[in-house]
């Protein structure tokens, strides 16, 4: 008997463990029946608009369950989306008090909230938020701080942000855009050497060298002038259009129209039609007018441009005297033509504009709107 209750031992012990087992599966079970069942009424209550108990057993399914934190941001992102934003903030003000979440759904969840808030017009709330997470070390939040702050127009706040926490900032577009702030406090406070800071950044961005050259240019400093512009020509030959005539006039003033025609030699092949254009004006002066013509008209044959047509006619109409006069109205027409049409395009997302806008109106990035291109364009 002895002997038989020892064999019973192992079948006793086997026994007790997959009964403890089934139970603690079934234990499990009726946990996530029980969240399911929750989260389900929480949802039907959302969806009918009765926030308020909707939000009771949302919070006591997190108070049994902090797995269920993506579904909620679904939902709120859901919510945001369909412009229902008093939803959306509640459900992430929800997140926000809960002390079990883990650290990277609560900087998540915050996120989601300050764009909530930006959506909604709170935009110090907004900013709140976005600052806790720029001091935690989460760049996920710098595109909305500075779009933040270019609607503001807080240019400081951004710049001290940047100086700060520069570690943050390494997309192009974003040191493109502190480098505007930088201008755009130096315009406002009048204070020149904000926009030097600016030229100093590793990012090289545009704005800096124009508004220095354009400074210089009025101070009559032609010297300083000629060199932020050169600069600016030469690496981003696009942008000569803005500011040809005050470079030409500065080294006029210097004397040096013939580094300037040099300088229009060197960009002739990166340039677009105006450089052509006034390398054209470069051979008419020499006297070369008939060498002018033949190279814009197989110019032209390559890229086709109405402003290049434009002077191709006022060249045509010094060789024809008996021509002249129907070739001054033909021009005319053109030019008439070309007033109607948009300076300046955003590289990005093809606004048009007659006007120049460092910051596109349209799709909110800073150094995308340049002269434009093309057969209207520069």
């Amino acid at each position: 008997m002895l002997e038989l209750l020892f064999l019973l031992l192992p079948v006793a012990a086997a026994y007790g463990y997959v009964m403890g087992k089934n139970s603690a599966k079934n234990q499990a079970h009726e946990q996530n029946r029980i969240i399911t069942s929750e989260y389900s009424k929480g949802l039907k209550y959302l969806l009918d608009r009765e926030e308020d108990q909707g939000l009771e057993h949302l919070i006591k399914l997190l108070e049994v369950s902090a797995d269920t934190v993506e579904h909620y941001l679904t939902l709120a992102s859901l919510f945001r989306k369909r412009g229902e934003l008093d939803r959306a903030i509640k459900i992430h003000e929800l997140l926000l008090k809960q002390p079990s979440l883990a650290n990277e759904d609560l900087a998540t969840n915050r996120l989601e909230l300050a764009l909530d808030y930006i959506m909604a017009g709170m935009l110090d709330s907004a900013e709140e938020h976005l600052v806790v997470l720029i001091k935690s070390g989460h760049n996920e939040a710098v595109d909305p701080i500075l779009s933040l702050y270019s609607q503001l127009r807080e240019w400081n706040k951004g710049v001290n942000m940047y100086e700060a926490h520069r570690n943050l900032f390494t997309k192009p577009q974003q040191l493109a855009t502190i480098a505007n702030y930088y201008c755009e406090a130096g315009l406002e406070e009048k204070d020149g050497e904000l926009i030097e800071r600016a030229f100093r950044l590793k990012h090289r961005a545009l704005r800096p060298l124009f508004e220095l050259g354009k400074a210089a240019f009025a101070k009559k400093d032609y010297v300083k002038s000629i060199y932020y512009w050169r600069e600016l020509a030469t690496y981003q030959p696009v942008t000569v259009p803005l500011f040809i005539k005050d470079l030409e006039a500065s080294y006029h003033a210097l004397n040096l129209d013939e580094q300037f025609d040099e300088l229009i030699e060197e960009l002739l092949c990166q340039g677009g039609v105006l450089i052509r254009i006034k390398y054209c004006e470069v051979l008419v002066k020499n006297g070369e007018v008939e060498k002018a013509i033949l190279f814009l008209t197989s110019s032209l044959k390559r890229e086709p441009s109405i402003r290049g047509f434009s002077f191709l006619l006022q060249l045509l109409s010094r060789k024809q005297d008996d021509m002249s006069d129907v070739l001054a109205q033909v021009d005319k027409l053109v030019r008439s033509y070309i007033a109607t049409k948009h300076e300046y395009q955003c590289r990005h997302c093809g606004f048009h504009s007659h006007t120049l806008y460092w910051l596109c109106p349209s799709c909110k990035h800073w150094e995308t709107t340049l002269p434009a291109k093309g057969l209207d364009g520069y």
